[in-house]
């Protein structure tokens, strides 16, 4: 086996993201689902306006980065402005850029956030790639998220050198490959160490239950090791070979929650390639998107290893729960069910 000349290597699409936070909406639950209401045609104020790199690829790169892990990053950029600013924010975080590929034709991908009390909405443009997974390096770890049209042409060679390396594989799918579904995206759920995905997202996949467990293993016949289903602000559930736990979310404030699913799963992988176990990620994994959320952007609140271990040492009491019996998953669900969405 080859050593590994990188902790991680992430792949995926960046892009620039536009944030627009606005007040004049009114948000309803409509047959279980929360929908923004606006009137159409009307001129709406916007109360902030931002603009940061971001990509839930390039979130994870960064917020791997600054977890003390050694990080690259393989993704194809265009030409422009919005090229070179995601090149230099990822040279300034010590992310190395050796398989970011340059796009002469098309532009910059590009999204727009509407934040509302906390919460968001986002609006994506990809732009056409020609994918070609160039000849990596050893890694311990290859992080997989979302990328555009053409996604799968890199599936091969992926598992190619999955197999060769022995690497192991976190798969966090975007929009396009869920899409896809399981079946097309076969070939890396049969070779993924950890999937992370959330619970609308898992229920797309294996059906509509409220059941996580049942969820969990679902996911899990399709290949995965480990699965790991986020429910927002109602925590988030671990389901692998070390067992099934339950986490709440970090306590504290919440500004704009763009980046909070990427800075979960980074920490959580972040944790496990620092040699921790699973109920130790899942520590590690709330502490990291809690800090996310109270600032603009998915980047800005990402922490490194110490302010993580820091948090934790001052909440000693903040612990997943381990769901063994039934007394304890009918428990947890009574406590979730009081969690507004």
């Amino acid at each position: 086996m080859p050593k590994p000349k990188y902790d991680i290597i992430a792949i995926g699409d960046p892009t620039i993201d536009t944030f627009l936070f606005v007040d004049d909406i009114e948000v309803k639950k409509i047959k279980g689902q929360l929908k923004a209401i606006i009137n159409w045609g009307d001129k709406l104020p916007v109360q902030k306006f931002a603009r940061t790199v971001a990509g839930n690829a390039a979130n994870a790169a960064v917020g791997s980065s600054r977890l003390g892990l050694k990080t690259a990053f393989y993704t194809v950029l265009a030409h422009d402005m919005g090229g070179r600013e995601i090149t230099h924010k990822m040279s300034k975080e010590k992310v190395a850029t050796d398989y970011i590929v340059i796009d002469e034709k098309h532009p910059t991908n590009a999204s727009t956030v509407l934040s509302h009390e906390g919460e968001r909405t986002i609006f994506v443009y990809h732009e056409h790639r020609k994918y070609k997974l160039p000849r990596l390096a050893p890694a311990s770890w290859i992080y997989l998220t979302s990328m555009g049209v053409g996604f799968e042409k890199i599936y091969k060679d992926l598992a190619k050198y999955l197999d060769r390396t022995k690497a192991k594989l976190a798969f966090n799918p975007g929009t396009f490959q869920l899409r896809k579904g399981p079946k097309f995206n076969k070939l890396i759920l049969e070779r993924t160490t950890v999937l992370s995905i959330n619970k609308e997202e898992a229920q797309s996949w294996v059906g509509n239950s409220e059941d996580f467990e049942l969820l969990s293993k679902k996911l899990q016949r399709l290949g995965p090791e480990t699965v790991v289903i986020t429910d927002g602000r109602k925590g988030a559930y671990s389901y692998g070979p070390e067992g099934y736990y339950y986490i709440s979310e970090f306590p504290g404030p919440r500004i704009e929650a763009t980046g909070a699913g990427d800075s979960f799963t980074t920490a959580y992988i972040g944790a496990l390639a620092n040699g921790l176990t699973h109920k130790d990620a899942l520590r590690w994994a709330p502490v990291n998107a809690g800090s996310v959320v109270m600032s603009i952007g998915p980047q800005e609140g990402l922490l490194t290893k110490k302010q993580i271990t820091s948090k934790l040492a001052r909440r000693k009491t903040f612990k997943p729960i381990v769901m063994s019996d039934e007394k304890t998953k009918s428990r947890v669900a009574a406590m979730v069910g009081k969690i507004e969405a």
